[in-house]
């Protein structure tokens, strides 16, 4: 369900006082009241239980220490883990597969490509490809798309069904999803979440971001993780409660800044949660951590879990592998589940990394990324 209401700072006082008793149970565990909403498809990415990787504005003074003339600058965040849900719009339109495959209508490109102009204008959604195929009106036209980096060229034929001109490219525009929040940076007003990057769910590709916006809460139903089966949290959004927008999009999560009216809002109560150091790699030890995550009441709740290993590539730290130890967060989630992706991992009073994969075979297993991938220290 879809709510509209009116954002005016005087009316978001007045509900604010109004809701006071609810509320403060959200705002007491974390920076900003973020939460869950229901979308098409939850971001998680799901491994094997063998394999590893499938599976500026500034809102307050910069927050650092300094230990020593010879030691680096400490650098603090507020930890999160609320459920957030995400939309966003490509930058250009995602080839997905062939409506028809002669060469003829599909010349070289691949699925995967990114289509971003057709005859030299510049394409933002699939709407544009309509519109421009059919003002053209042409049997031919100059594909311009991204591959790797690198942009090229295609002359293509174009379709006619029923007097409209179309392509024979099957291509989407949009992503939707359900995420978990990591931190909020004060000194920057930097939100990250996820841990990994937003990719086609039919493509694998990374998606190119023109414009992404994280949601406050709805609803949210958590669907259990069971032995051979990962569960998925579902839930109901407003797009009148926009707490965040990003257009970064890379294999170290995603990352964008509070709103305006979340900045108004919320930053204020938010000075008194607490504020975390971001460790290093090797702060990190195999033992006890905790996540934090959105318990029933939409609290913020730490849950025990163990770092069992971390594994390294060219001699840098890559990832952690953790297992779900917590009986409360198993009877809950069933252990890891998609849409808990970004949740932060607590340890000795720092937080060092976010939950990224979950184990099919073992759903209370997962993995994660260190923080100091997410954040620049």
């Amino acid at each position: 369900m879809r709510k509209n209401r009116a954002r005016s700072k005087k009316e978001s006082r007045s509900k604010k006082r109004r809701s006071q008793n609810k509320s403060s149970r959200f705002k007491n565990n974390i920076v900003v009241a973020l939460a869950a909403v229901f979308v098409l498809a939850s971001i998680i990415i799901i491994s094997n239980l063998n394999s590893k990787n499938e599976l500026n504005t500034s809102v307050t003074n910069p927050v650092f220490k300094k230990t020593g003339p010879k030691e680096k600058t400490r650098k603090f965040v507020y930890p999160l883990g609320n459920v957030v849900g995400i939309k966003a719009n490509t930058d250009g339109v995602l080839v997905l597969g062939y409506e028809d495959e002669s060469v003829q209508y599909i010349g070289g490109i691949q699925i995967g490509d990114n289509i971003i102009k057709i005859d030299d204008k510049k394409i933002t959604d699939s709407e544009d490809v309509s519109d421009i195929l059919n003002s053209e009106k042409k049997k031919e036209v100059k594909i311009t798309f991204e591959r790797e980096g690198a942009h090229k060229n295609e002359v293509v034929r174009t379709k006619q069904v029923r007097g409209k001109y179309m392509l024979g490219l099957w291509v989407r525009d949009k992503v939707s999803g359900i995420g978990t929040l990591t931190y909020l940076d004060p000194a920057t007003g930097n939100l990250g979440a996820i841990g990994h990057a937003i990719k086609d769910n039919d493509t694998n590709e990374l998606l190119k971001i023109s414009e992404g916006y994280m949601y406050m809460p709805g609803k949210i139903k958590i669907n259990k993780s069971t032995d051979g089966k990962v569960g998925f949290i579902e839930g109901d959004y407003a797009e009148s409660e926009l707490i965040g927008k990003f257009k970064d999009n890379s294999d170290i999560g995603i990352r964008g800044i509070l709103s305006d009216e979340a900045k108004n809002e919320e930053i204020a109560d938010s000075q008194s949660s607490q504020l975390m150091e971001v460790a290093d790699s090797d702060e990190v030890k195999i033992g006890k951590a905790q996540i934090l995550f959105e318990d029933k009441n939409k609290n913020i709740t730490p849950y025990d879990v163990k770092i069992e290993e971390m594994t390294s590539s060219n001699g840098s730290s890559k990832e952690m592998v953790l297992r779900v130890v917590d009986k409360k967060l198993i009877d809950y989630t069933g252990g890891i589940v998609q849409g808990m992706s970004g949740a932060p991992i607590i340890q000795n009073n720092k937080i060092i990394g976010a939950v990224t994969h979950v184990s099919r075979n073992n759903p209370q297993k997962g993995y994660g990324i260190f923080i100091h991938e997410m954040i620049e220290l």
